[in-house]
């Protein structure tokens, strides 16, 4: 759960992000500014892929890498060359993608699900002050006896969350490893 919710949070961020990087960088490249601009944002986008890199180590126990080649040039235009010639630099790109799609995807679907197995074991706290009782569809918790018998549902949703959120977050952390590099 704290790894999809974290993914929820930088998923966000990446999308604002990327975004505004190819945005900026491609409405300014037709002028002088566009190049200092291109250069900032793959430093940019480095640094919001380094948030997941750190958080795939939640799932798999060990740091997650990527493998920049050396930007350094003697000119500025070099370096510009170099860092836009840097396949990580565009893995880092893809994934920031990739992972503002996915990882808001998984992230309110864990946040759902553990909400709704929250909810279903607190039913007969609640359930009186829904108009006309909880309703699931093929019976209403209006009293508490049902409320008592719905609460019991939250066990089976547990059990089911939990397998959900494991492969979810495996396989999330899994696309963190192929674009964001090695562990």
């Amino acid at each position: 759960m704290a790894y999809l919710t974290v993914a929820l949070l930088t998923s966000i961020l990446a999308f604002a992000v990327w975004v505004t990087a190819v945005s900026m960088a491609l409405s300014l490249a037709v002028f002088i500014i566009g190049i200092p601009v291109a250069l900032g944002a793959a430093y940019v986008m480095r640094w919001t892929a380094e948030l997941d890199r750190r958080n795939a180590t939640l799932v798999f126990g060990r740091p997650v890498r990527g493998r920049y080649r050396d930007h350094r040039r003697a000119s500025f235009l070099g370096r510009v060359r170099a860092t836009l010639g840097d396949p990580q630099v565009w893995r880092d790109l893809a994934w920031l993608i990739t992972h503002s799609i996915v990882g808001f995807v998984f992230g309110v679907l864990a946040i759902s699900l553990v909400g709704s197995v929250l909810a279903l074991a607190t039913a007969p706290l609640w359930y009186w002050s829904v108009p006309d009782g909880i309703e699931l569809g093929i019976y209403n918790a209006d009293s508490l006896p049902w409320a008592l018998m719905t609460s019991t549902l939250a066990i089976p949703l547990a059990i089911i969350t939990v397998f959900v959120l494991r492969a979810t977050a495996r396989f999330h952390a899994s696309l963190a490893v192929e674009l964001l590099g090695r562990r």
